[in-house]
């Protein structure tokens, strides 16, 4: 090998050397910075259990050992890996959701907590891509208000239900009583409860019960509960 030939071959070795270094170092930082969102969203989740009333919710959806439940809208997973712990090995959760990055985050989650019985999936803002005949219970936590194709979502859920199964919606309602246009609200993050409440209705669901102020929190507007059932 002449000694240009030698020259070129060390500084490409060089240059690779450097690109892996680098390389490292960025996959470094991107680890870290998830491992710093994922400290930072359990104490957000910890702040959370002290209104969010999950174990009321969790009671209302009446599931057991072995069940089958689904979240819709689960984000980072907040009642997916309570509604893990609450269905056992036996029972599965789909955990269901639009958002890539949100269900990254929950994936890594329950990975972590060995929780191998949920079940992660990319909808689409009108097809959440339900299993027929399978849940037992699903759930719409903070979500529902979101839907652009609402009665389309229901529709789905009613559909992925089992006969006797409950679908449990729980979001905020509105700052005024005027009866905005959905989509307004929408943009407002929150929906009022007869709105819901009757677009569950058409959707064939019974209504079994409903609160007007599930959840009340000073300085925001209260929160509301519809319980549904499949006939």
């Amino acid at each position: 090998m002449t000694i240009d030939k030698f020259r070129r071959a060390y500084r490409i070795r060089i240059a690779l050397f450097l690109s892996c270094v680098i390389f490292a170092i960025g996959l470094l930082g991107i680890a870290y910075q998830a491992f710093q969102a994922l400290v930072q969203l359990d104490a957000i989740e910890r702040e959370r259990d002290q209104w969010q009333r999950p174990l009321d919710v969790l009671q209302v959806l009446d599931l057991k050992s072995g069940n089958t439940a689904l979240d819709l809208g689960c984000g980072s997973g907040y009642f997916a890996l309570k509604l893990s712990r609450t269905v056992g090995d036996r029972g599965k959760v789909l955990a269901v959701d639009i958002r890539r990055i949100s269900l990254l985050f929950l994936w890594i989650r329950a990975a972590l907590r060995s929780d191998r019985n949920i079940s992660v999936t990319h909808a689409e803002p009108d097809d959440p891509h339900l299993p027929v005949g399978t849940v037992d219970a699903a759930l719409i936590a903070n979500t529902y208000h979101e839907l652009t194709a609402p009665k389309t979502i229901l529709d789905h859920v009613f559909h992925c239900l089992r006969p006797g199964g409950r679908l449990v919606v729980v979001d905020r309602g509105p700052g005024s009583g005027n009866g905005e246009p959905r989509d307004i609200e929408t943009k407002h993050h929150e929906l009022p409860m007869r709105v819901a409440e009757e677009e569950i209705r058409q959707s064939r669901f019974e209504i079994v019960s409903r609160q007007d102020h599930f959840i009340d929190r000073p300085g925001e507007e209260p929160w509301w509960l519809i319980v549904g059932r499949k006939p």
